[in-house]
């Protein structure tokens, strides 16, 4: 069953492998800053609660002073009438049992002190000192919530502060983190671009040489060997042109001209011809509709070459390589290694390898992205069985 990745090159995800230790560690410094933060508020919030407690706990404490003499009153029979306090609701229980007053919503438990309950604070004030073991008064008051819209607004206030001085940390964080990183990509690319530059002479003394050499006048077994000679200068000449391109493309100047692609698409395959035949790969090109595009021809040779070049590299010998070019529609398809399915989605990422054995540097397919990305061309990469396609699809 075929298995496709649509749209490769229309995400914003082509410099993922780039950022992705960044991002990894801007979402684990998130979570753990957020968790802070969250911890910092509950502990805030328990801190609010207490304090609104003891404040109502204090008020109660110092209305009952005035309030129980009244009670005890009551209690001995001086007075028939169950007191009132002017303040707060109050009711006394014995043994759990309502005896006098009247609450609007009786307390969920005796424990002795002061609880918050569905928006209502109680004390439970013990009436042992007084001689009734199991008695207990009972004085509510409503919770205005003034204490929850005081701690939302500090908590606000205070958490936006946190998180903007947890942020400015991450940055400086990350950027200490990464220094390393980044010092080992610029001494990599320093390195590559060092190397690109000494390629350039040899390669191009090797392909001058070979094309000058009259295979006419050679046996068999000599003209071999210097297809063998062209095709490995020409492979070299291919990875040159992908690092200048890679390395140097700010610097060149891009020119959009109208390109017809199957004539130059059939330039590009002569160019590819010494490395077909060193593999005996066979050829199968089919045009359905004409086609014609508007863009550089050098990124457009580099778009093309590195999806021959992929065909070429992970084809099984004596196989082939089929080209198809429609309306608006072109694709490269070859016979040999899969691509394995994890790696499928991230084959387009700067220094992967589908197959590490087969070589390379891993930036081929990330050049193929970066340029079809530039025209909003859409990929899609298809395999079945020993089948891999690569379908390029320009915007109409």
């Amino acid at each position: 069953m075929a298995k496709t990745v649509s749209s490769v090159t229309n995400v914003r995800a082509i410099s993922f492998a780039e950022n992705r230790t960044f991002r990894a560690f801007v979402l684990l410094y998130t979570l753990m800053g957020l968790a802070i933060l969250a911890l910092l508020g509950l502990l805030y919030f328990q801190t609010s609660k207490a304090e609104m407690l003891s404040s109502h706990r204090l008020a109660m404490q110092l209305e009952g002073e005035s309030y129980l003499p009244n009670l005890i009153r009551w209690m001995q029979g001086e007075r028939a009438d169950f007191p009132e306090d002017p303040a707060y609701d109050t009711a006394f229980y014995l043994g759990g049992k309502r005896v006098g007053g009247n609450l609007p919503m009786p307390p969920p438990d005796f424990a002795p002190g002061i609880h918050e309950s569905t928006g209502m604070i109680y004390l439970i004030i013990p009436m042992g000192s007084y001689g009734l073991k199991d008695g207990k008064t009972v004085m509510m008051t409503v919770d205005d919530g003034l204490w929850r819209q005081l701690y939302w607004r500090s908590a606000a206030m205070y958490g936006a502060i946190l998180f903007v001085l947890l942020l400015l940390t991450g940055v400086g964080l990350s950027r200490l983190f990464l220094r390393p990183m980044k010092e080992a990509v610029a001494l990599l690319d320093s390195f590559i671009k060092d190397t690109t530059h000494e390629l350039n002479t040899p390669v191009t003394a090797i392909l001058t040489n070979v094309e000058r050499l009259d295979t006419a006048a050679l046996d068999e077994k000599q003209r071999k060997k210097i297809a063998r000679i062209e095709t490995a200068a020409r492979t070299i000449g291919s990875i040159y042109d992908d690092l200048t391109f890679l390395l140097l493309r700010r610097d060149v100047r891009i020119e959009d001209v109208p390109i017809d692609m199957e004539a130059f698409v059939h330039e590009r395959l002569e160019y590819f011809q010494t490395r077909f035949d060193a593999k005996g790969l066979k050829l199968d090109i089919s045009v359905s509709a004409p086609m014609g595009v508007v863009m550089d021809r050098t990124l457009a040779a580099r778009l093309i070459d590195n999806l021959l070049s992929n065909a070429v590299k992970y084809s099984d010998r004596e196989t082939k390589v089929s080209v198809e070019i429609g309306r608006n529609v072109l694709q490269i398809a070859n016979t040999g290694v899969p691509i394995p399915e994890a790696k499928l989605s991230h084959i387009f990422e700067r220094f992967a390898r589908a197959d590490e054995s087969r070589g390379g540097f891993g930036i081929g397919l990330h050049l193929v992205a970066q340029i079809a990305a530039r025209y909003r061309i859409r990929i899609a990469v298809e395999t079945e069985g020993k089948v891999t396609a690569f379908r390029l699809t320009w915007p109409r």
